[in-house]
């Protein structure tokens, strides 16, 4: 929804939009899987004793629940399969916005979409609070669990890049060419938001499974 009010209100550009999908991906996946190192419960089909056994709590901060050490090699290895799939679209926003705007990847730096990015934040923060903190949710949680969600949002940007990006993209450039020019830049912004925006529904409603390496 805020997607529309800022091609509405504030006259965002595509890049705009897809530097914003990008980056709810990647505070989505940050956020989510360093909160599995605080899940206590072992991850179903996940062979080796350090599984079988009590986990060992090691608290490093008051404020903090306490890490799970078990968890720290599995946490960082779905970060880095993550973040290896998140960095390179970063790039590529930026790659694109430094040839094609005016005044390069300086054109992304504005106060709308600084708020955008600070509300992105702040949801996903208090989404992570009621799944996983509050209450000690962690201690009724596996890694596992974190982990999926963490690593949704990266398959979601996959897929909307392959399947609504890249083909809205041929789509619209085609009937530019048959019409001799497309001149209301709103209704192409709108033609990436709404496809996307129903693509994302439809993925989020359980038509998109993701599975650990060691899960049943």
């Amino acid at each position: 929804m805020f997607l529309v009010v800022g091609i509405l209100l504030f006259n965002w550009s595509v890049l705009e939009i897809l530097f914003l999908y990008v980056v709810e991906a990647a505070v989505i996946h940050v956020l989510f899987v360093t909160v599995a190192l605080f899940t206590a419960q072992p991850i179903d089909g996940h062979g080796g004793d350090k599984w079988a056994d009590e986990p060992v709590p090691v608290t490093l901060l008051s404020v903090l629940p306490p890490i799970y050490t078990r968890n720290i090699r599995l946490v960082g290895k779905y970060m880095f399969f993550g973040l290896m799939y998140i960095l390179p679209f970063f790039y590529a926003v930026g790659l694109f916005t430094h040839q094609i705007a005016d005044g390069g990847v300086s054109s992304l730096v504005s106060p709308a979409l600084g708020l955008a990015v600070f509300a992105i934040t702040i949801s996903q923060l208090a989404r992570v609070w009621r799944q996983f903190i509050a209450d000690r949710a962690y201690q009724k949680r596996s890694p596992a669990e974190a982990i999926r969600v963490g690593l949704r949002p990266v398959h979601e940007l996959v897929y909307l890049v392959f399947f609504v990006f890249i083909p809205v993209t041929f789509i619209i450039v085609t009937a530019d060419i048959a019409v001799g020019g497309i001149e209301s830049r709103t209704l192409l912004l709108l033609a990436y938001v709404v496809p996307g925006g129903a693509a994302r529904v439809w993925l989020q409603d359980d038509n998109l499974s993701v599975r650990l390496q060691y899960e049943k």
